[in-house]
């Protein structure tokens, strides 16, 4: 199975808008279960609505705030999830994988920009592993955290101490970053001509449970398109056979618009 998350910064006007069209393409040619949004700025989508425009068979939504904030979480038929609680910055749910029959908890994050609420965050996240020992755990989104000096590229230095504390916070709960394939960051300011700043923002963890049963774990970055952050995939397989058709670069990438120029 796999899952998406992609801060959007911002959903459009309306699910016919550029960002959603690339959102609705990116769960077909990636056959996404899972899928996760953050930073939607919508609070005018209806649970109906996500479904009938993805085709998924569920979903949840925490609005924005006016124009801040705002997380979609949606799930197809292979998946089952259970949400236990969501909020401005998290969603928690309880998750079943149909076909092997695989329980696990499921953690969508959109960490605080502004690093006030960060510990709170992770507290929640902490209670609900607590909750729920020796499952499997998976977490992805945007942490707006970075955990290493060199997880940062730009003209000011990265704040040492905080990247220090959100590492040990990380660790002490019991997560492992799964790594990456593809470019080494998730963010960029956009400030090419100027001074342009890049930031690995986004990220998959999981704990030592998720790791044993799926060993094979894949986590890409794809094209940073309609937004300044890159989608992730995690591809997830607890077999070991090869799968049939590994995930591939989409060629209809490079038509979109927004597709950065000097990655043609």
């Amino acid at each position: 199975m796999s899952h998406l998350s992609w801060n959007c910064q911002g959903s459009g006007r309306s699910l016919s808008s550029s960002t959603a069209t690339h959102l609705a393409r990116l769960i077909a040619s990636t056959k996404a279960l899972v899928i996760f949004v953050s930073e939607t700025r919508s609070d005018k989508i209806s649970r109906t609505q996500l479904i009938n425009r993805f085709s998924v068979l569920d979903s949840h939504i925490v609005p924005a705030r006016g124009q801040l904030g705002g997380l979609w979480l949606m799930w197809n038929d292979d998946v089952s999830l259970s949400i236990v609680h969501s909020s401005h910055h998290l969603i928690l749910a309880k998750g079943l994988f149909k076909p092997s029959n695989q329980y696990y908890n499921l953690v969508c994050m959109y960490g605080d920009p502004h690093h006030l609420k960060t510990t709170t965050i992770w507290e929640e996240v902490a209670t609900f592993v607590l909750d729920n020992l020796g499952i499997p755990t998976f977490c992805m989104g945007d942490l707006n955290n970075i955990m290493h000096v060199n997880e940062k590229c730009g003209p000011n230095p990265a704040n040492v101490v905080r990247i220090c504390n959100f590492y040990c916070l990380v660790k002490n709960y019991g997560f492992f970053d799964l790594g990456f394939s593809g470019p080494a960051y998730t963010w960029t300011n956009k400030r090419f001509s100027t001074n342009p700043t890049f930031q690995l923002l986004n990220h998959c963890l999981a704990n030592a449970e998720w790791c044993t049963i799926f060993p094979r774990t894949s986590v890409f970055h794809l094209p940073m398109i309609y937004s300044d952050h890159a989608p992730i995939l995690a591809m997830l397989d607890c077999s070991t056979h090869k799968p049939k058709k590994p995930f591939r670069f989409e060629n209809w990438w490079l038509m979109e618009d927004d597709f950065p120029p000097t990655a043609r």
